[in-house]
């Protein structure tokens, strides 16, 4: 196969579509993110509401991690669901419906009784089950916005574009961070009958759906499906399913790399914003109040990380990035997380300081991973193939609490979170050197079939 000449359109309706592209896509995955950490923050001090009074600290790590993961768990069946109607139907229709969807499941959740009201069982229950719903939704979203935006970027700046769009999920953690800093305010938490735990933590949730609302009919009003897409959707053969075609040849070989890569880097994800939350609550004086400022000062760091890994990677290769990425996430947070944990580190300051370390290296692995992925599907099977792979990658990390607790049998807890990120930076590293350099690569002449063509300046990158 010869590469297909590609004619850069640079008129001002392009150029405008463009930005509100990556302007949705960046909108759409901050409130994502915003989803997911609301639970290991906002959520996080108010589990009593949920598990009553009896829960031990134990208990209560494991409900953290049970509703994280039943969030997770339904991220692939939505990648499933919405990756195919974004490839068949539009990328713009299925980001629209995905950010409502995962919109409405926050309102709901806000609106959830107590184990006061309906017993333990009946209200662990009602939020899993809504939060995995939300899942799917969140899993939805994913497989639009992105390869849209993606779709519309010049292929030299691809790198920096997809990591302006990923660093949203520190952006979307910031948020909540102002909200949850602003509502124990006016409604401190110290206790099961604290106006925090009571209604406090509801504002949040509310929130979040009326600012997806807003993302998604900006989505719907202001961004067009892109011209590549509407290229291959004219092409397409109805009778070949997405899912199908992910699963044959070689890009069933990217499927599986790119699968590997999400794998690795959620193990990574998981550590250190999910459990780093709970291992600077259990340091003295490091309370409620203390969480929610950190949370303030640790996503610009790593949203800077981000950017600056993937506009790198536009420069050195897409495979060099990860490598160092991923030696730095080695040395850098174990070290940071077991520090954290054991309390050999006092003060709010000196803490903060670790965590925002640890997310700085999560900034610099995802930096790198819209553009590489997406570089690895044709277009008829680019959404199906970032969103599945990226919603199927959850699950294995998701039950990140119960390895740490089997673990614990035989080594300290706190170092079952630094064990934990070495396994995902090595299964990283190992996807890593299974695949293809993408540096410089046209999005439209990949065929679902053929391995990606590169120019003559990336093939050696």
């Amino acid at each position: 196969m010869t590469q297909q000449a590609t004619i850069v359109d640079t008129t001002p309706e392009f150029l405008r579509q463009r930005r509100r592209a990556i302007l949705s896509a960046w909108a759409g995955f901050g409130m994502d993110s915003y989803s997911i950490y609301i639970t290991t923050t906002v959520l996080l001090p108010a589990m009593i509401y949920f598990e009553g009074p009896n829960f031990t600290a134990d208990d209560k790590s494991i409900l953290t991690g049970m509703t994280l993961a039943a969030t997770l768990v339904g991220r692939p069946v939505g990648g499933m669901i919405f990756g195919h109607f974004a490839d068949r139907m539009s990328r713009r229709t299925a980001g629209t419906i995905t950010i409502l969807g995962f919109g409405t499941m926050s309102l709901l959740i806000g609106c959830l009784p107590g184990a006061a009201t309906i017993g333990v069982g009946g209200a662990i229950t009602l939020l899993l089950l809504l939060r995995f719903i939300e899942g799917i939704f969140l899993g939805g979203e994913y497989t639009a916005a992105t390869p849209l935006a993606l779709e519309y970027a010049p292929a030299a700046r691809r790198g920096f574009i997809g990591s302006l769009i990923q660093c949203a999920a520190s952006i979307g953690p910031f948020v909540v961070a102002v909200v949850f800093t602003t509502v124990l305010q006016f409604a401190p938490n110290n206790g099961l009958n604290s106006p925090y735990v009571q209604w406090g933590w509801r504002i949040p949730f509310y929130i979040g759906f009326v600012l997806s609302v807003v993302v998604a009919l900006f989505l719907r009003s202001q961004v067009e499906d892109s011209e590549m897409w509407k290229e291959a959707a004219a092409k397409r053969r109805p009778e070949r399913s997405p899912l199908l075609e992910l699963l044959k040849g070689k890009t069933r070989r990217s499927f599986l790399q790119a699968w590997g890569l999400m794998m690795g880097i959620f193990f990574v994800s998981n550590v250190v914003g999910s459990v780093g939350s709970q291992f600077l609550l259990k340091n003295p004086g490091f309370g409620a109040s203390q969480l929610a400022h950190t949370n303030l000062i640790t996503p610009l760091p790593g949203a800077a990380a981000y950017v600056l890994m993937g506009w790198a990677s536009d420069y050195i290769g897409r495979k060099r990035a990860f490598y160092i990425a991923g030696v730095v996430n080695l040395l850098v947070v174990p070290a940071c997380m077991i520090a954290i944990g054991e309390g050999h580190v006092h003060g709010w300051a000196q803490l903060t300081l670790l965590s925002v370390a640890t997310f700085i290296c999560l900034g610099m692995l995802f930096g790198i991973l819209p553009s590489y992925v997406n570089e690895q599907f044709a277009t008829s099977v680019r959404s199906s193939g970032w969103g599945v792979a990226y919603g199927t990658a959850v699950i294995i990390p998701a039950f990140y609490s119960y390895y740490m607790v089997w673990l614990g049998h035989v080594m300290s807890f706190v170092w079952t979170a630094g064990l934990l990120v070495v396994v995902g930076v090595v299964i990283l590293l190992i996807a890593t050197a299974t695949g293809p350099e993408t540096r410089g690569i046209e999005l439209d002449s990949i065929q679902a079939d053929e391995e990606p063509v590169l120019p003559v300046s990336s093939q050696t990158g």
